[in-house]
């Protein structure tokens, strides 16, 4: 099982998603973990949406709520595109099939896109401008990966631990706030989540911290918030 240290400050998604794939192989894969699979590419198609086409992000909204039970098979194949062949559609793509694929490395691709995208084209072979335009796309390549780390963090709880609300911790307000997030698909008051159980008497440490990830990065299907509307 991995450290509770290196699944904290892990930066390569592929790290923490091998851990987990060995707990599954443990104890079997449940419709959370494949719900959860599924919310990480949507999360990762998500962070590259500045540079995805109109029918890509519609499609990836579609699996989000395929995810969820809100969309049927046939609205997953009807909201499937084809797109012109560039970076951000390829990754798109990729995202999108990997939702019913897992053998697809999607979150790569969407750091190749970020990559491309904010590097530009690559120049010729030989060109004096090479090795800046490398330097420049690997370091965005680079921090997109961790920040699909963060993802799978927010989305999956660490392996072997298990967060046990208690029915007091369960406010009319701390309801209200998971609620209002699931609803708008804004996750940015996970942090106030976390004021909102801790004033209710929540003393799950592990669960506070990750609201208030310095990081700053929550996505649909934080584990804290689906714990709250009662997915866990």
């Amino acid at each position: 099982m991995i450290r509770v240290a290196d699944w904290l400050s892990a930066d390569n998604p592929d790290v923490l998603l091998d851990a987990l794939r060995r707990e599954q192989q443990r104890g079997g894969e449940t419709s959370a973990t494949i719900r959860r699979t599924r919310l990480f590419s949507c999360a990762c198609a998500r962070s590259i949406w500045d540079i995805l086409p109109p029918d890509a992000r519609s499609a990836v909204v579609t699996r989000e709520k395929f995810a969820d039970g809100l969309a049927s098979e046939a609205d997953v194949r009807a909201a499937g595109v084809r797109f012109a062949w560039n970076a951000a559609t390829v990754a798109a793509q990729a995202l999108n099939a990997a939702i019913d694929d897992p053998s697809l490395d999607a979150p790569r691709w969407a750091a190749k896109a970020r990559g491309t995208h904010t590097a530009g084209h690559s120049p010729d072979l030989g060109s004096a401008k090479l090795p800046k335009w490398h330097a420049k796309w690997t370091a965005a390549f680079v921090a997109e990966r961790a920040k699909q780390a963060e993802f799978v963090r927010d989305i999956f709880p660490p392996p072997g631990y298990a967060l046990a609300l208690r029915a007091e911790w369960l406010t009319d307000t701390v309801r209200a706030i998971a609620l209002q997030m699931d609803a708008t698909g804004d996750f940015g008051a996970v942090p106030i989540l976390a004021d909102a159980l801790q004033d209710a008497g929540c003393d799950d440490e592990v669960a506070l911290a990750r609201c208030r990830a310095p990081s700053g990065v929550h996505c649909r299907g934080n584990w804290i918030v689906d714990s709250v509307l009662g997915r866990a």
